[in-house]
């Protein structure tokens, strides 16, 4: 529809008849860098983001800004540009956004497979996603986390451990542990 007249509605004459008023679509805007820089300090602003992230959302913005499909390379060449300065300027921090995401699902209760997964989501590259996580990861420790904070297995409230078996380790492989795992964590702490 861009560049088309689209109605905008009905009207009525004096005389009685009936005309549908038009208007011309909204011109695109141009992409600056200054727009560009505004958009992602405002992103910012609000959320932490990876550098894949935010290329991500400017390029999105661009192309509903321009009203196309696809973007030319001389955008595409300022959105790089713009990354490199934020990540110049320090505002803009791979290493720094993978360790608060790895503490956020640590605390969560996931596995550290299913916290790697994560990262890789977001688009930070290996090396990024092994220096988050490190050495020192104690699924076990983990999974009894996870197990306690979703009430699954002996911390459960309602009905029995033995009725909801199947579905807490369920829950427990969905979050990315092992079925030995799974399994350990729901054995009650005195019995372990």
């Amino acid at each position: 529809m861009i560049g088309a007249v689209r109605p905008i509605g009905l009207a009525a004459r004096y005389d009685g008849s009936i005309i549908q008023k038009t208007c011309d679509p909204p011109k695109p805007k141009p992409v600056k860098a200054s727009y560009l820089r505004a958009s992602a300090l405002h992103y910012l602003s609000a959320r932490s983001a990876s550098r894949e992230m935010l290329r991500q959302v400017l390029e999105r913005r661009s192309k509903r800004r321009l009203q196309v499909k696809a973007l030319e390379p001389e955008t595409l060449a300022l959105i790089a540009a713009t990354l490199d300065e934020l990540v110049e300027l320090g505002l803009l921090d791979d290493q720094r956004f993978a360790e608060g995401r790895r503490a956020t699902l640590e605390r969560r209760g996931f596995a550290k497979r299913r916290i790697e997964v994560g990262l890789k989501q977001k688009g930070l590259a290996p090396e990024t996603i092994r220096a988050a996580l490190g050495d020192e990861f104690d699924d076990a420790a983990q999974a009894r986390r996870f197990a306690e904070r979703k009430r699954l297995g002996p911390w459960r409230t309602r009905g029995s451990a033995e009725e909801h078996r199947d579905k807490d380790l369920r829950a427990l492989l969905r979050a990315g542990f092992s079925f030995t795992l799974a399994k350990q964590a729901l054995v009650a702490p005195e019995e372990a």
